[in-house]
């Protein structure tokens, strides 16, 4: 919606939250890296704590501070938050193409990918120019953790991961299942840092261990690699992101 955005010397945003999310990215490079935790302009005149999780506001902050050289103006600003949600739609296509080759195969890949390129609805709604809200950016945190878990737990049970291999330290067969545990720890971090229901996926994750540790006993198969991917990954998703969701807790 190029010429809906960019209206004579106006730049719009398309959605409501978009606003109130620039508010809070302008706010934020006034006293960057330091982000508001209650807002007197909202529930008028008693004021509000923040309920949004602080990671979008965060990056695209970060970015227009590193373009801007930390002198951010109005206009760079509202470029910069136009073609944000964009530019994240567009990225999400590329741990979708990988989700589906670790799945299947590298064709199933590109048909994933080339349909979430094209795919209209809600996806294409949320990621279209001017719409700067934090749903694209949890489809494309989602979609990097996932991936992540599924490259950890595929060469976790390749390589029969188990604590023996931990305790002596068998890096020839640990380190690929470690660092994508640690990667999906992370992105899963990032996720609930961008979205407050973000546990909701963590459930379904923790619902899958279930399930598939269940599946393995009955086959007699073992389930190690389970256990140290779930406790690690959720561990080390614990550990980003805790510490910065400590005041929504407490709310």
């Amino acid at each position: 919606p190029y010429d809906r955005v960019f209206v004579g010397d106006w730049i719009k945003f398309t959605g409501v939250d978009a606003y109130y999310h620039i508010r809070l990215v302008e706010n934020l490079l006034q006293h960057f890296p330091r982000h508001i935790t209650f807002d007197p302009y909202t529930f008028y005149p008693h004021g509000t704590t923040m309920l949004w999780p602080p990671f979008l506001d965060w990056f695209l902050a970060g970015i227009i501070w590193l373009v801007s050289l930390g002198s951010a103006n109005q206009h760079t600003i509202d470029i910069i938050g136009v073609y944000f949600p964009a530019i994240l739609g567009a990225l999400a296509v590329v741990p979708v193409y990988f989700i589906g080759k670790a799945l299947f195969n590298r064709w199933a890949g590109v048909i994933a990918a080339g349909l979430i390129a094209l795919m209209s609805g809600e996806f294409l709604g949320r990621s279209i120019l001017g719409f700067t809200d934090h749903h694209v950016a949890e489809t494309l945190f989602t979609a990097v953790a996932m991936l992540f878990l599924i490259l950890a737990i595929k060469s976790a049970r390749q390589r029969q991961l188990n604590l023996g291999h931990l305790k002596q330290r068998d890096w020839s067969v640990i380190a690929r299942p470690l660092v994508y545990t640690l990667l999906a720890g992370v992105f899963l971090g990032i996720y609930l840092l961008t979205w407050v229901g973000g546990l909701l996926f963590v459930f379904l994750f923790f619902a899958y261990l279930i399930v598939q540790f269940i599946i393995d006993h009955l086959r007699g198969e073992a389930t190690d690699y389970l256990g140290i991917v779930g406790t690690l990954s959720l561990l080390i998703c614990a550990v980003v992101s805790v510490p910065f969701l400590w005041g929504e807790i407490k709310f």
